[in-house]
């Protein structure tokens, strides 16, 4: 069933004591969950993930995945089970993107000494080393708005660790991810 929406809705859930949480609603009405370890006062790996991949246009990534059916839960417990150098095939035959992902996602955004350019060049690097190209939107202004995004969404979630329960939830736009990344932006405001 479709819900007819052009984007995911993501869910991350914090309370404070428990492993943090992520509840996603695709666009073809179907849901998921996981849990993982809380990163405390730290955003949730998967939310910048969803951030950077907005920021930066990455329609493949990780989110892009969990949109198409991809089972996060399900493909890591795999993985775990299977060990060895081919362990995230779940993920997909060709990973290249979702490489990219996880390079955009680890570019020092929590780094106080990083500068925007040692971000962006690390990035550049990463799409080096997943063998691609890099996308367009990755200039200085672009790490800029995502860093300010991810450094917005830290406080409101080092926030939630004073209260019994927080949620944020973001949208994901598979099919045009820079709209999510504007309609973001427009919200934090």
């Amino acid at each position: 069933m479709s819900t007819g929406a052009p984007f995911l809705r993501a869910a991350f859930v914090r309370v404070p004591g428990q492993r943090d949480r992520i509840y996603v609603h695709r666009r073809d009405g179907t849901e998921t969950s996981w849990v993982f370890p809380t990163y405390g006062d730290h955003l949730p790996h998967d939310l910048i993930h969803l951030v950077v991949e907005s920021a930066f246009g990455l329609r493949h990534g990780f989110w892009g995945r969990v949109d198409a059916g991809m089972d996060p839960a399900r493909i890591n417990a795999e993985a775990n089970r299977a060990g060895g150098a081919d362990k995230y095939r779940g993920y997909g035959e060709d990973r290249r993107e979702l490489l990219l992902a996880e390079a955009l996602a680890n570019a020092g955004w929590y780094d106080p000494l990083a500068s925007n350019e040692a971000r962006r060049a690390s990035m550049l690097e990463g799409a080096a080393e997943a063998g691609i190209a890099p996308p367009v939107a990755i200039t200085e202004e672009r790490v800029a708005s995502a860093h300010a995004a991810l450094e917005e969404l830290r406080g409101r979630w080092r926030a939630f660790g004073a209260t019994p329960k927080g949620t944020l939830e973001l949208r994901f736009f598979p099919d045009d991810p820079e709209r999510g990344f504007t309609e973001l932006l427009a919200a934090l405001r």
